[in-house]
Order: C-alpha cells, then structure tokens, then sequence
C-alpha cells in the first residue's frame, strides 16, 4: 500500500491509499478511522472523501438541513415575497453587472477575466475583499 495524498480538512485528515485491488480512502478525526472508502477509481474515493469529511463536522447540516432552513425563512419557497425582496432582486442585479463586464461568450473561452468578475462581487456585496 501507498499513501497518494493527503490533506487536513477541518479537523479531519483524508487519506487516499493505492492498494493493489484499487483504492482505499480513510478519514481520521484525532487518530481515529471514522470512514472507510474504497474502489477503483482514485479521483471518486478523494472526492468521497471530502463528502465524508464535512459529514463528521459538527456543523454540517446537509441538503435536507439547508432546505428546511430556507422555508424557515421564505415560507412560500422561491414564491416567497421576502425571497424576491431580500434575495432575487440583488442577485438579478449582479448577474446585470457580471454579464456587462464579461459577457457569457467571452467568459466561455477567456482568460484572466477573474478581477473584472471580483469587481462585480465585491460592487455587489456579494464578497468583502
């Protein structure tokens, strides 16, 4: 067996480890294995990896988690006026913004676009710098 990579996400550490049938990824939190993945394609078994990862932080809340929390908020979902209101109107405004600055035909094949697409985060509150 051979260790190919590994990295520290939160405060779980991933490995992936070549074997000879194929693949085997382990998550350890504090020295001990939480997770075990295996199979034969690597890139899948990293990618599981993270998944697994951020389903044994504490604060991870998942797919069910954040919709719940979302019609919490805006009772009538993406009908909701408080969506529109709080949510949809600055996006629209920012995606008017992004699509004057790197339209989607030079943002296809462009390159070095990335400040002139921060300039319109950063105008719209979407990012702080």
């Amino acid at each position: 067996m051979k260790t190919i990579r590994e990295t520290k996400v939160g405060k779980a550490t991933i490995r992936l480890v070549e074997t000879g049938a194929g693949y085997t990824g382990l998550v350890f939190v504090g020295g001990v294995i939480k997770s075990r993945i295996e199979a034969s394609d690597a890139d899948d078994v990293w990618r599981r990896l993270h998944d697994e990862a951020a389903r044994i932080n504490p604060g991870f809340f998942g797919f069910d988690g954040a919709r719940a929390r979302f019609l919490r908020i805006f009772h009538d979902g993406f009908s909701s006026p408080a969506y529109f209101r709080e949510e949809r109107d600055y996006k629209l405004a920012a995606k008017e913004k992004l699509d004057a600055k790197v339209p989607i035909e030079t943002a296809l094949d462009g390159e070095g676009l990335g400040e002139a697409v921060l300039t319109v985060f950063y105008a719209t509150n979407l990012l702080s710098p």
